[in-house]
C-alpha cells in the first residue's frame, strides 16, 4: 500500500510547466506568447527593457496608439511610437495591460509579431535551454542548476551584466538572448590580440532601429561561462552604440548571444541577479 500510495503521489505531482522556443528563419529564439490577438510568436530578448510590437503586427491587431518614449537600439536611439497590449501570457505569467515600443517592419521581411522584454519575465528566474529548445518561467529563488551562481550586476537600462573571461582576459557581458550573434568590442578585441585590419568582414548589424553598422568577424578561445568552457566561439567586432547605452563601453565588452548558447543550457535569476550555465554532460 505505502508503494501504491508513494506512485500515485508521483504521477500525481505538478510537473514543472515549460515552453518550446522556436527558431525563426532569422535566427532568432521565438516563444509563443498569448494575448488579445491570440497566440503568436515574439522573441524572447533578455536584452529588452520592454516588450516590442513590429508595425504590420500591430496595424493588423488593431492595437491602440500610447504615446512615444527614445528606444536605444543595438545600432542607435530613436524616437518611437507605443501602442497598448490589453495583455501578454507567457508560460502561465500575465501582464497587463503593457505598453509596447512600435517597430518598424523588419526589413528581410520576416512576418515575426514582436519581442518579449523584461516587462513582462524580469520579477521570474528565466530557465533559458537552448539546447532542448525549451522554456520556463519559474518562481524568483528557483535553483534549477545545482552550484553557486554568477553574481550579476544591472547595465544602466537594468539589464543583467556576468564577468565572462576569454583567454585570461576578463569582460563584462551583457546577456542578450534577443542577439543572435555575440558582439565584442575593440577594446576587448585589441586585449585579445584582434588586428582591424586582418578580421574578416562580419554582419551588417540593423538592430531595432534599423540604422546599418559593419562589423568584423573573428573566433575567440577559451571562454569562460561560469562552469561552462567554449574552446571556440565566434564574434562579431564593432564598437556599436549600444555599449555605451549600457555603460559598458569604457572596458572590455560583450554582447552575449545565441551562438554562444546553441549547446549550453542557462539559467538567470532577475531578482536575485544570479545567473548560472550548466556544466557540459549534465542534463
Amino acid at each position: 500500500m505505502k508503494a501504491l500510495a508513494a506512485y500515485v503521489a508521483l504521477i500525481s505531482a505538478p510537473v514543472a510547466a515549460e515552453v518550446p522556443i522556436t527558431i525563426a528563419p532569422t535566427g532568432h529564439a521565438t516563444v509563443p506568447v498569448e494575448g488579445s490577438f491570440g497566440v503568436r510568436q515574439f522573441v524572447f530578448d533578455t536584452g529588452a527593457e520592454g516588450s516590442a510590437v513590429y508595425a504590420n503586427f500591430a496595424d493588423e491587431a488593431g492595437l491602440k496608439a500610447a504615446g512615444s518614449e527614445q528606444l536605444r537600439g543595438q545600432t542607435g536611439a530613436a524616437d518611437v511610437p507605443l501602442v497598448e497590449l490589453t495583455k501578454l501570457t507567457l508560460d502561465g505569467l500575465t501582464k497587463a495591460p503593457l505598453n509596447a515600443v512600435k517597430l518598424d517592419p523588419r526589413v528581410d521581411g520576416v512576418p515575426l509579431a514582436g519581442i518579449v522584454g523584461l516587462d513582462l519575465f524580469g520579477e521570474r528566474t528565466v530557465d533559458f535551454d537552448l539546447p532542448r529548445k525549451r522554456l520556463a518561467l519559474l518562481p524568483a529563488g528557483d535553483r534549477p542548476i545545482a552550484g553557486k551562481g554568477l553574481a550579476a550586476a544591472p547595465t544602466a537600462g537594468n539589464l543583467l551584466t556576468i564577468p565572462v573571461m576569454i583567454g585570461g582576459v576578463t569582460s563584462t557581458a551583457v546577456i542578450d538572448t534577443g542577439a543572435r550573434k555575440t558582439r565584442i568590442n575593440w577594446k576587448l578585441g585589441t586585449l585579445l590580440g584582434l588586428d582591424p585590419s586582418k578580421v574578416a568582414k562580419g554582419d551588417t548589424i540593423q538592430g531595432a532601429t534599423n540604422k546599418a553598422i559593419e562589423t568584423g568577424a573573428a573566433s575567440v578561445s577559451n571562454v569562460h561561462l561560469g562552469a561552462r568552457v567554449l574552446a571556440e566561439a565566434p564574434v562579431l567586432v564593432a564598437d556599436l552604440p549600444v555599449f555605451e547605452a549600457f555603460g559598458v563601453a569604457d572596458r572590455p565588452a560583450i554582447i552575449l548571444g545565441l551562438d554562444w548558447l546553441t549547446e549550453t543550457r542557462m539559467v538567470i535569476d532577475f531578482p536575485a541577479r544570479l545567473v548560472w550555465f550548466e556544466a557540459a554532460g549534465r542534463q
